[in-house]
This record gives C-alpha cells, sequence and structure tokens, in this order.
C-alpha cells in the first residue's frame, strides 16, 4: 500500500490534510480496513453513517468524528445525536453527566476509528477510567455513567 506512494501522489493529498494524519490516514481505502463481519444491522448501519471515513481528507470538525483520544471522541459522540445512534445519551447535560447506552456498539465504532477489530468495552471502560487521573473525566459511582471533569472541553452548552 505505501510503497506505490510517490512524490507526485503524495503531495497533492498532504497538502489538504491535517499535518498530523498518518500514512494511512491519507492512502487508505476501505479495501484495506473492511468493516466488521459480525455486527448486527442496527450497529452496522450506525457505523457506516457515523461519519467516520477513512478516505475523507479535508479538515476535521469536532462533528466529524475524527478525534485521535476516546473522551474526545466520546464527547464528538454526544455533541452529535444523528451520529450517536442511542449509543450515548446525556443524564445531566449541564452537569456533563452521560451514559454509556450500547456499551459494545460504543467498543466496535471506537474499534472501527482506531482500526482496531479487537476492541471490546473492557478495554474501553479501561481507557476512559485512566482519564480520572488527568482531570478530564470523574467518578460517578453508578454503572456506564461518566462525568466530564474540569479539564475536559468542548462540552458545555454555553461555551460551544
Amino acid at each position: 500500500m505505501l510503497d506505490s506512494v510517490t512524490h507526485s501522489t503524495f503531495l497533492p493529498n498532504a497538502s489538504f490534510c491535517d499535518p498530523l494524519m498518518s500514512w494511512t490516514d491519507l492512502f487508505s481505502s476501505e479495501e484495506y480496513y473492511p468493516a466488521f463481519e459480525h455486527q448486527t444491522d442496527a450497529v452496522s448501519s450506525c457505523l457506516k453513517t457515523s461519519g467516520i471515513k477513512t478516505q475523507d481528507c479535508h479538515s476535521h470538525s469536532r462533528t466529524s468524528l475524527q478525534s485521535s483520544h476516546l473522551w474526545e471522541f466520546v464527547r464528538d459522540l454526544l455533541l452529535s445525536p444523528e451520529e450517536n445512534c442511542g449509543i450515548l445519551e446525556w443524564e445531566d447535560r449541564e452537569q456533563g453527566i452521560f451514559r454509556v447506552v450500547k456499551s459494545e456498539a460504543l467498543a466496535k465504532m471506537w474499534g472501527q476509528r482506531k482500526r482496531n477489530d479487537r476492541m471490546t468495552y473492557e478495554k474501553l471502560s479501561r481507557a476512559l477510567r485512566y482519564y480520572y487521573k488527568t482531570g478530564i473525566l470523574e467518578r460517578v459511582d453508578r454503572r456506564l455513567v461518566y462525568k466530564f471533569g474540569k479539564n475536559a472541553h468542548g462540552w458545555q452548552e454555553d461555551k460551544l
């Protein structure tokens, strides 16, 4: 895949993309990263319409779900109800408290974004818990419920 990249094919693609994109982001296509084969129809259609496209080579807005950090990906899903497919929902929008409704669907969507077909909710939730230390997320003593912390940004309605 990458050995076929030449100077003439690299420059046009690189000039319109985020400078931090990887080579595979620039030159990949769905044939190299096929969709999950063992999905329910609901999850499959949600993943197809979620805006997660490897070929897209344009500026990455907050709602394009192209965030590189898991917490930003979760935030962007919460802020994009049309792409959310009922996977996450706000419990208390003003306080930044949200709930994971479809845990395995969230894990599959994040796994597709990171090109990791072995992603599970167990792994994803462990990564979310690491954000407690940095203040991006705060602990909530309920199952599948999280809260944005003082170091998270872009989720508050009055600051969007």
